[in-house]
């Protein structure tokens, strides 16, 4: 039912976009495939009523367990043994997981949680009876904790797994709200506009990170802005008034755009002059711009409070991954995210010969050099594999951050909003067509929708990605071997030029990840007690390559990639969404369909096999 908890409180993707592909062999793909093709179909309104029954009676059932066996994370403290170094997962942890997949694995109940959600929160007391069974089950299952001071033990405890973290806010606008339907987050409220509370609240969480660092890092008496494994996500409609103000940015962009840079697929690869209209577009003199003045305070307003975002965390070397979201945004979130890295992922000027022999830099670079930040690179944007702009968008990055003196900043992912870009796509090509009103969000003027129409396709773009980026991280490494041979080494070498979260719960993508990082020289294969081999991951190319998983998913691959991998911080990290239940409720049920792409494929019913399977060994070995 809130298999939406992924896509809704991942962010987008947080890295809940990462993944339509987390099959990891094939037999079982076709058999999950199979089961998935019966769809709707194949469910009766009889057949439904009695699976949703049987649900509900589990989570029912699981939830009186956990309150009598209190809560799942005190009991953990409780029932604690070393394997391979990690805690044992409690087995009220694994029932919890069993009852969630269980839910998520069924077609009927995906499809129908929006209303089935809408009717038990509209009758009195049924409302506060499923509430507490959200928290015990799906809240407990994919949220970190209700505020980011609560997500410490958290923290403490994946760090303690050899696990960083990306924390996120997990209230985020909505489609309807961003079209203007319906002003964000409910009734208005005393005090300051919601959307600034997200603007502290990133700042808080900010801090909250940094000093997690500060007190590992002095602890272990080592460079306190080296190996910092704990980043934060910012979702950027929830930033604004009214999100629809982004729609009509990205709309402005794109017919702004010229031939040549139509060079990338839809919506093309962003400029530094995209952001100039909010400085020179006077809206009463050009009606034909989408943009009102309203749109125009609103958007600038936003800059200043991501740049705001920005100077907290490079003063507290804490990274900021930019979330993707709908393709209708993203025009405006690119040249947004442009900004921000050609401002906070400058690279330190690098000395003449003639100033390296003296020993002396001038002192405007020093200067300059000073309001550098220490981490790099500090913002990340998203590139979704599922667009079919990704690869010449990711060539054309890394050129733009080459000439622009920049580290560029990547997370990866394969994207999570397939159905609803080609539903988009498919009316507002019939409403030009028609001649009638756009009904749809779209924005593209192409044929074509935005995305891949199959998988295959996806995956081959994500891979492709891969191997592009991971063989420029290899010539960075390369790059600063040199420079140390030839005694020219200094801090604008070392600098990473390019940094990479690969965010994906495909085992395919992470094996294919670790090989290249061998085969260009940036990691070593090293054979293990027992006959086993893991890969060692140096500090420099940890500084530059990360991969991720969403909480609460694909922990079995998590923790694969960490027995299999040696590396003195995190090489993992786990993407932990936060926030207050009665924040995060309104919009479970309405991600509920987004979500399906990622957890009605097969993830899902993987998940629960797993977690059964840990259930009837713990019973097995408790008889004997």
């Amino acid at each position: 039912m809130f298999s939406v908890v992924h896509r809704r409180l991942s962010a987008g993707t947080g890295l809940a976009r990462l993944s339509q592909g987390t099959s990891s062999l094939p037999p079982l793909r076709r058999s999950l495939n199979s089961a998935s093709t019966t769809g709707r179909g194949a469910y009766t309104r009889s057949k439904a009523i009695r699976l949703s029954t049987l649900a509900l009676s589990g989570v029912l059932g699981y939830s009186a367990l956990i309150h009598l066996w209190k809560p799942v994370r005190a009991d953990a403290e409780d029932d604690v043994r070393e394997v391979n170094h990690r805690r044992q997962t409690p087995l009220t942890t694994l029932l919890r997981s069993y009852v969630v997949y269980s839910l998520c694995s069924l077609p009927v109940v995906i499809d129908y949680s929006p209303t089935i959600l809408s009717a038990l929160f509209s009758v009195p007391g049924i409302k506060q009876i499923t509430e507490a069974i959200v928290r015990a089950t799906f809240f407990s299952q994919f949220v970190g904790a209700e505020t980011s001071q609560g997500s410490i033990p958290l923290l403490e405890y994946l760090r303690s797994e050899n696990k960083g973290v990306l924390l996120a806010y997990s209230v985020e606008v909505d489609e309807h709200e961003a079209a203007g339907k319906r002003k964000a987050y409910g009734p208005k409220e005393s005090g300051p506009p919601h959307y600034k509370q997200m603007v502290d609240e990133m700042i808080r969480s900010i801090d909250i990170a940094a000093d997690f660092e500060d007190r590992r890092r002095t602890k272990a008496g080592s460079d306190v802005m080296i190996g910092r494994r704990t980043w934060v996500a910012v979702k950027m409609t929830a930033l604004l008034p009214d999100a629809q103000a982004l729609i009509n940015l990205s709309s402005h962009i794109v017919k702004s755009k010229t031939p040549a840079s139509h060079l990338v697929c839809f919506p093309g690869t962003p400029h530094p002059a995209d952001l100039g209209v909010l400085d020179i577009l006077d809206p009463s003199k050009s009606p034909e711009s989408s943009l009102t003045k309203e749109d125009i305070t609103a958007l600038k307003e936003l800059k200043e409070d991501l740049f705001r975002i920005g100077r907290r965390a490079s003063e507290r070397g804490v990274r900021i991954i930019i979330d993707a979201e709908y393709r209708f945004y993203q025009p405006a979130i690119d040249a947004y995210q442009l900004a921000l890295m050609r401002e906070f992922n400058r690279l330190p000027a690098r000395p003449s010969p003639l100033a390296r022999a003296i020993g002396a830099i001038s002192w405007s670079s020093a200067s300059r050099e000073h309001e550098i930040s220490s981490v790099q690179p500090l913002i990340y944007g998203t590139f979704q594999a599922y667009l079919r702009r990704t690869r010449d968008h990711v060539a054309q990055s890394l050129l733009a951050a080459e000439e622009g003196k920049f580290s560029l900043g990547v997370k990866l992912v394969r994207g999570a909003y397939h159905p609803q870009e080609v539903e988009a796509h498919h009316i507002g090509r019939q409403d030009a067509s028609d001649c009638k009103p756009g009904k749809s969000l779209s924005i593209s003027p192409n044929t074509l929708p935005p995305v891949w129409l199959n998988k295959a396709e996806t995956d081959a773009c994500y891979d492709d990605c891969v191997r592009m980026l991971i063989g420029r991280v290899g010539d960075d490494l390369r790059a600063i071997a040199e420079s140390s041979k030839e005694g020219r080494e200094d801090s604008a070498t070392r600098k990473p030029r390019l940094g990479v979260l690969f965010g994906t719960h495909n085992w395919r993508s992470c094996e294919l990840i670790l090989e290249e990082l061998v085969r260009v020289g940036a990691a070593t294969r090293e054979r293990v007690g027992g006959g086993g081999e893991v890969v060692r991951i140096g500090e420099d190319v940890a500084e530059r390559v990360t991969l991720g998983q969403l909480y609460g998913m694909m922990d079995t691959l998590t923790n694969s990639l960490v027995d299999r991998t040696r590396s003195a911080d995190p090489f993992v990290i786990k993407y932990v969404p936060y926030g207050a239940l009665a924040e995060v409720m309104p919009y479970l049920g309405r991600r509920a369909i987004e979500n399906k792409s990622v957890l009605g494929g097969g993830a899902a019913t993987e998940e629960r096999k797993r977690a059964g399977s840990e259930i009837a060994k713990r019973i097995y070995s408790f008889f004997g």
